[in-house]
């Protein structure tokens, strides 16, 4: 199949008049930091905007399954919808592109609290849906990107599944099951760790990673 662009999802909720729109565990404050706070959401609409410039910059059509638009200038993150709009919502915008590759922006997490201290859990996985499907070769290329891109950087790639062969983990994500095109999910750090943190909410950090999935998903669609 002859792809004809991307379509990007930011997942949960952005900043309204300075309130976080998604509530429970997608945010943390680190008490052994200073109470410093971030919010996953917004890391994934700073991340968005990124790699949908640098969509636009190399002429590949980008999709905005949050916005439900087409975008042709480069947004900035306060541009992007900071609602966090239902999972229905945004499957239904992508399937009207499912010609396109599906990504969907993540960070990650572990446990359920919203503060504490630092955790341990670091690093990059990406997820498809379950069995062998056309997203699998988007995640290995996804991989390759990301370990490349990463292997100076103060962020890891995790080591993977690799029970159907390849590396990606597989789970039923509402967004890789619905979506009809080729979809992968990046968790992209974990925000409960101190150090991906500080990463994932750098401007340096947040240009590497949005880079490294425009290399990913250029590698698979040329």
């Amino acid at each position: 199949m002859r792809f004809e662009g991307v379509v990007v999802d930011y997942g949960h909720g952005g900043l309204i008049d300075g309130e976080y729109q998604t509530s429970g565990a997608k945010q943390y404050t680190f008490t052994d930091h200073d109470n410093w706070w971030v919010g996953e959401g917004v890391v994934n609409r700073q991340i968005a905007a990124k790699l949908i410039a640098l969509l636009i910059e190399q002429r590949i059509p980008v999709y905005d399954c949050v916005a439900k638009k087409q975008w042709t200038v480069a947004p900035s993150w306060e541009e992007l919808q900071q609602k966090d709009v239902s999972l229905v919502e945004r499957v239904a915008y992508a399937n009207q592109h499912h010609k396109c590759v599906f990504l969907s922006l993540h960070a990650n997490a572990i446990g359920d609290g919203i503060e504490g201290k630092s955790l341990a859990p670091r690093g990059v996985s990406f997820f498809t849906s379950k069995g062998q499907t056309g997203a699998d070769a988007v995640a290995s290329r996804l991989y390759a990107a990301f370990t490349e891109a990463l292997k100076d950087e103060d962020m890891r790639v995790r080591r993977g599944n690799w029970e159907d062969g390849d590396q990606d983990h597989e789970a039923s994500f509402y967004v890789l099951r619905k979506t009809w095109s080729s979809a992968v999910l990046g968790e992209v750090g974990f925000f409960t760790n101190w150090d991906d943190a500080q990463y994932l909410t750098s401007e340096d950090g947040q240009r590497v990673i949005a880079r490294a999935y425009l290399n990913g998903v250029l590698s698979f669609l040329r």
